[in-house]
């Protein structure tokens, strides 16, 4: 039964068969304890297996298959002795609630005028396995996807190059490490070094100027 549960639609994590047992008699009811072991109970837990004391009230088993990983759950259902009676009714449930709905077309017309990035390659994947006929016509709205895709790829790789924002923090790493502690009035300040700045830089523009002047600083003396 295992190898025919969908993974978990949430996380995308496995199946596994869940345990518990819940009082057979409802609220109002003789056979209802308002102790422990009925009312103050809850509702059913995974794992709660243990068998009752003789004073208890009656339970049922109960089974479910749920997700481990992120604790999604199908309603439990009871079983006289063989748990295997309950899985056949949960597995459908299950695996129902993994049923996507149908694409239409206008779901992709409308996908298209929007601004769509590298971001949202899995929701693409997700509309094109979800739809199943009418090739013919949605083939090329899927190309014209594709290719929005790919060249919302390339411009992001063009637009955001990564060595300025590893030298601001080589920047930062150096100022950090030229900070001193200083007391005040009984409480302690972090200072951070004056940075000069030469007069021939006046010329440059804001952040190229505290780029260089932090960059001629020495590093610390590590000794």
């Amino acid at each position: 039964m295992y190898e025919q549960l969908y993974p978990c639609d949430h996380c995308g994590g496995r199946g596994t068969v869940g345990q518990s047992q819940r009082v057979v008699a409802e609220i109002g009811q003789s056979g209802f304890d308002y102790g422990h072991f009925g009312r103050h109970a809850g509702p059913p837990v995974v794992g709660d297996t243990i068998r009752r004391p003789p004073f208890a009230p009656q339970t049922e088993r109960l089974a479910c298959i749920y997700c481990a990983d992120c604790g999604m759950s199908t309603p439990w259902f009871p079983y006289a002795q063989d748990e295997r009676e309950a899985l056949t009714l949960a597995a459908p449930v299950w695996n129902r609630r993994l049923t996507r709905p149908q694409i239409t077309e206008g779901d992709l017309r409308d996908l298209i005028e929007k601004e769509i990035g590298a971001c949202d390659v899995q929701m693409v994947i997700d509309m094109l396995a979800r739809n199943d006929d009418d090739w013919e016509t949605r083939g090329p709205l899927f190309a014209m996807l594709a290719q929005r895709l790919v060249d919302a790829s390339i411009s992001t790789i063009d637009s955001w190059p990564i060595e300025p924002v590893l030298r601001d923090a080589a920047r930062y790493r150096k100022l950090v490490q030229l900070v001193k502690w200083v007391d005040i009035d009984g409480e302690r300040y972090i200072q951070f070094p004056k940075v000069p700045t030469p007069p021939e830089h006046s010329d440059l523009m804001f952040e190229d100027r505290i780029a260089l002047a932090i960059d001629g600083m020495p590093d610390r003396d590590r000794w």
